[in-house]
């Protein structure tokens, strides 16, 4: 079969590629919160260790860590050796240490197995992206971006409660889940295929950081800010004596589905200018931040979670898509890392940025309202002074 010629104008990925790149996504999805539900459980089984607790904590973040590390490294790899070969070696890397802790006997071993996840989840996230802007342009990739936030914002859902559901029957159970590359590696053997320069591709340049940095820079406080619903709604609920487990995945299943109702909401404006499109959304996060603190009813806090995650999910597709845009063929590997590296350093320290600021205002409701805050000061900005780069890359004029 013919390889991908990344110099079409349109595009010429297939339906079935874009769905099968965005179904990808929930491998990153899976790397916490699968084992969120069960680390008590995981931390009690082993007595012995008297820094379970801590460790199975641990167990629980690293893979978010490890993959702002390594993502730029792994996104200079795909450039060099290609996406596919990338794409394949992470996600076996994924499936041997996902499944890893249901043999293993000690939370030392577990952590290191977790390691290996994010290490998988890095080529994963980094290759499946850059793939989605090889193999589409202009309205089509706006698109398949999208779907791919939306899918993770469903499954981030769907996992809950799978992984609620399995720990009934032992801690080590939901691990089993991290086997779904067993179903996703013959599907990406047949289906995908790398990508290939035209003879007209310019030559291999250094990585323009200062036409993309800008994008990063607010990439940053949006994946912290996106976070902070799924993340803190079980603790604010829990702290207004509303903890039913029934109400709480409720909450976060209204979450998921709103993220991916902003989504489509950033496709209907896309044409807008981006600090446009930007200070909407952060002014929607900024507002749904206050109301979720609001007065303290259940129907209050349920709004705020619905603005807020309608403006988290405008504010990844916006910035994806417009890296997407910055970036050439070639350039693409390193700058999906890089992405990744900004959205996961956001995953890893919202919760602690919640907490150091819990700790310094006297309250997790004080803490959110300044959070609030910043994400106006931050549309403000968007609006009012800050102006993103010239769009440059491989795609010619027409396409978007």
């Amino acid at each position: 079969m013919t390889k991908i010629d990344s110099g079409a104008q349109d595009g010429p990925g297939t339906a079935f590629q874009g769905a099968l790149l965005a179904m990808l996504s929930t491998l990153a999805v899976a790397a916490a919160l699968l084992i969120a539900p069960i680390v008590p459980h995981m931390a009690a089984a082993f007595p012995d260790d008297p820094n379970a607790q801590t460790k199975a904590i641990m167990a629980l973040v690293v893979p978010a860590l490890v993959v702002a590390i390594t993502a730029p490294f792994v996104g200079r790899l795909a450039e060099r050796i290609g996406r596919k070969p990338v794409l394949l070696t992470a996600l076996c890397i994924y499936l041997l240490c996902g499944i890893a802790p249901i043999f293993l006997s000690s939370l030392d071993h577990i952590i290191v197995s977790r390691i290996g996840v994010g290490l998988g989840e890095a080529g994963v996230m980094t290759a499946s992206t850059a793939l989605i802007g090889d193999y589409f342009r202009g309205a089509r990739r706006e698109h398949w971006i999208v779907v791919q936030t939306g899918v993770a914002s469903i499954a981030s859902v769907a996992f809950g409660v799978v992984s609620g559901f399995l720990g009934e029957f032992g801690w080590r159970t939901p691990f089993f889940v991290y086997a779904m590359p067993v179903v996703y590696i013959p599907l990406v053997l047949i289906a995908l295929h790398e990508p290939v320069q035209k003879a007209t591709t310019r030559a291999r340049a250094a990585f323009p950081w200062s036409k993309v940095s800008a994008f990063y820079a607010i990439g940053f406080p949006a994946a912290l800010l996106f976070f902070i619903i799924p993340i803190q709604t079980p603790f604010l609920l829990t702290a207004r004596d509303m903890s039913s487990p029934l109400l709480i995945g409720i909450t976060g299943a209204v979450s998921g589905i709103a993220v991916t109702v902003g989504g489509f909401c950033f496709k209907l404006i896309s044409n807008a200018a981006l600090n446009q499109i930007l200070g909407l959304a952060f002014a929607l996060i900024a507002l749904g931040l206050g109301l979720f603190v609001g007065n303290g009813s259940y129907w209050m806090t349920w709004l705020g979670v619905v603005l807020a995650s309608i403006g988290c999910g405008m504010t990844l597709p916006a910035v994806l898509t417009s890296i997407m845009r910055m970036l050439s063929f070639e350039e693409r590997g390193r700058g999906t890392g890089a992405w990744q590296t900004a959205f996961f350093t956001g995953n890893f320290l919202s919760p602690v940025v919640i907490l150091g600021l819990s700790a310094a205002l006297n309250g997790l409701e004080h803490a959110l309202l300044a959070v609030a805050g910043i994400a106006m000061a931050i549309a403000l900005l968007c609006v009012g002074l800050f102006r993103f780069p010239a769009e440059r890359g491989d795609e010619t004029p027409g396409t978007q």
